[in-house]
């Protein structure tokens, strides 16, 4: 008897909050496309993570030609996107059974080396999605009024602080990934 599509969904489902290594969710096999032994979900949020700096970078562009709803929106789906992102990689972290567990495959599992260089990762990255979103909420009470205004200074010297953030986060998450899921 055919299976119905409803069916075929709770069963894509089940699969995706299982979180079967074996498996992958999405149409293309991300872990052939980067060669590792990371998920999907790693895989997803490692692009995330080195696509975030590029976006911002664009989005600096959209406000130098005054385009500030546009910057406002990109940042906002930005900063979404990437805190979804970490929310689903803490998931994935948390249902294998820590960080450990998932790198089990790698040699450097373990290592003082990797233990410093996933602590300063994690450090950098918290710190700069903190201000990410303290900026973007003081940011979107700020808009609306007088642009350039007061705020205007503070928002640019964070911001750039953020995009540097997002920079380093984006290097060391290459580090990370390479020892913890390539070599």
């Amino acid at each position: 008897m055919p299976r119905c599509a409803l069916d075929r969904v709770a069963e894509g489902i089940r699969d995706v909050l299982e979180i079967r290594i074996d498996q992958t969710a999405a149409l293309v096999d991300m872990n052939s496309l980067l060669s590792s032994r990371a998920g999907w979900v790693i895989n997803g949020c490692y692009l995330v993570t080195l696509a975030a700096p590029v976006a911002s970078l664009f989005s600096i562009r959209l406000v130098r030609r005054k385009e500030y709803a546009a910057h406002r929106r990109l940042q906002t789906i930005l900063a979404c996107v990437g805190v979804v992102a970490v929310l689903a990689l803490e998931t994935r972290i948390r249902l294998a059974g820590g960080s450990g567990a998932l790198l089990r495959g790698s040699p450097h599992a373990g290592s003082e080396m990797f233990r410093v260089i996933a602590a300063v990762h994690i450090a950098v990255a918290v710190c700069t999605y903190a201000a990410w979103v303290w900026l973007l909420f003081a940011s979107r009470r700020a808009f609306g009024k007088t642009l350039p205004g007061p705020f205007s200074r503070l928002h640019k010297r964070v911001g750039w602080g953020v995009i540097s953030g997002l920079a380093f986060t984006a290097g060391s998450a290459s580090v990370v990934y390479y020892l913890a899921f390539v070599a």
